[in-house]
């Protein structure tokens, strides 16, 4: 359990994450008892007609959180409201008889935690001890914008106050990787370009934008997965593993990894940075013409020499074949035999598979090849979800599954060709490829003349 008192400020209480994701997840670590004792949830609002049985509808324990959570009017953009707030807390942190760790987790777009973040810093909120400031992604829209950002919260509160929070780092799997690599001899001697062929990440959806026109439209698939959630991933399973011990050093091999890491030098980039968009997405998103791209194929290459000369793909779309997001390591074929290949699942049904290769029962030499395979379900009632380690490592001040600023960075620069090609080219390149498409199948497809 959590020893200190905390109080969870959560701006945006009435919005889809908020009720989706936090308050479920708040309510499973409550179920699991590993909260602080002294704990209170304060939901922002704007309006005065909210209240709290429709936001806790989807928890679990509800008893817990209408005991545990409070509902706070104020206008976002006033400084008086702020100093409210300030009052608000610190009444709360009277009747908890101490000072509290103070959570503000900004659950709202990111045009609109600009002037939060600065009212927070100007009210005094930062400068209380254990202050803390969860951002959601996007961070930036490109290198630019993402340095602009970093700054200005930076202005107001220190890096060890942030968390960016990418919640496919909090995923058992991926959370699994740095274990599963370090505790086991066999993965971890053959983590290395002598055994492996390839690596490939991959993100695939079957839904499309389902309505979200608009958001996509300022987004797509290059900075709503690649730049964030695949980037990570890709940085967790090439980096450097630290031993047990030092856990909290992940970030800093996170980082490593990624200033390692860029196109692959060997294609031009508009052959290592692949794009298409669903046939019929224009439409949608009520933009005929639209260049956005709803599906990305990149060719990465490493300068790591544990990683050298091992292609690296990150693969993500919408309206594919498939929903899988997974981490796919093929070895080198050996002699006669085809490929091992081992792989992450992130989702659906979480776990690890490798392919391997066996007799088939008989009288003659035939082989064929069949998984081993470890699913979370099949072992574990109750999987955490994402958002419920996110949750409780903020609180317990670990950093080792958030972003650091250093991170984004690296990201947005292994991207920033990407993107500076993709704006000189307008349609060309683009592939249009037809719904239930594979991914393998949609980088086959001529881009229109």
């Amino acid at each position: 359990m959590a020893t200190r008192s905390a109080i969870l400020v959560i701006v945006g209480i009435s919005g889809d994450l908020a009720q989706r994701k936090l308050l479920p997840a708040l309510s499973q670590l409550a179920t699991a008892k590993v909260l602080p004792e002294q704990f209170m949830i304060v939901g922002i609002t704007r309006r005065s007609d909210v209240t709290i049985e429709p936001l806790i509808a989807g928890a679990s324990d509800q008893t817990y959180l209408r005991e545990h959570l409070q509902l706070f009017q104020m206008d976002l953009e006033t400084a008086a409201d702020y100093a409210r707030l300030s009052d608000h807390l610190v009444a709360i942190e009277h009747q908890f008889g101490t000072a509290a760790d103070r959570l503000f987790y900004l659950s709202v777009p990111p045009q609109v935690s600009w002037p939060i973040i600065e009212l927070l810093g100007k009210a005094g909120l930062n400068s209380v001890e254990n202050a803390k400031l969860l951002v959601e992604k996007p961070f930036g829209v490109d290198i630019a914008s993402a340095t602009e950002l970093i700054e200005h919260i930076n202005a107001y509160f220190k890096p060890h106050q942030v968390y960016r929070i990418d919640h496919y780092l909090a995923k058992e799997t991926a959370q699994n990787l740095v274990v599963f690599r370090e505790g086991n001899t066999l993965f971890k001697r053959t983590w290395n370009h002598d055994f492996i062929e390839s690596i490939h990440i991959i993100a695939s959806e079957k839904i499309g934008i389902e309505g979200r026109g608009n958001f996509y439209e300022s987004t797509g698939a290059l900075r709503d997965l690649v730049q964030s959630h695949l980037l990570q991933l890709a940085a967790l399973t090439l980096m450097e593993t630290p031993p047990p011990d030092q856990f909290e050093d992940i970030p800093n091999r996170r980082l490593a990894a990624l200033r390692q890491l860029g196109l692959s030098p060997t294609l031009p980039v508009l052959e290592a940075a692949q794009r298409g968009q669903y046939a019929g997405y224009d439409l949608e998103a009520r933009n005929p013409g639209s260049t956005t791209e709803t599906f990305v194929s990149l060719s990465l290459a490493s300068t790591d020499p544990r990683w050298q000369g091992v292609p690296i793909t990150i693969t993500t779309g919408k309206a594919l074949a498939d929903k899988a997001t997974e981490i796919r390591l093929t070895y080198k074929q050996d002699r006669d035999y085809e490929s091992n290949e081992l792989t992450l699942r992130l989702q659906p049904n979480e776990g690890i598979e490798v392919r391997i290769w066996t007799k088939k029962p008989g009288y003659d030499a035939a082989y064929e090849q069949h998984g081993l395979r470890f699913n979370y379900a099949d072992h574990f009632d109750n999987l955490p979800e994402a958002y419920e380690r996110v949750l409780l490592d903020a609180i317990k001040g670990d950093h080792s599954l958030f972003a650091s600023s250093e991170e984004v960075l690296e990201t947005w620069r292994i991207l920033t060709p990407v993107q500076n090609a993709w704006e000189q080219a307008g349609h060309a390149g683009l592939i249009i490829y037809p719904t239930g498409t594979s991914s393998q199948a949609v980088t086959t497809i001529p881009p229109p003349a």
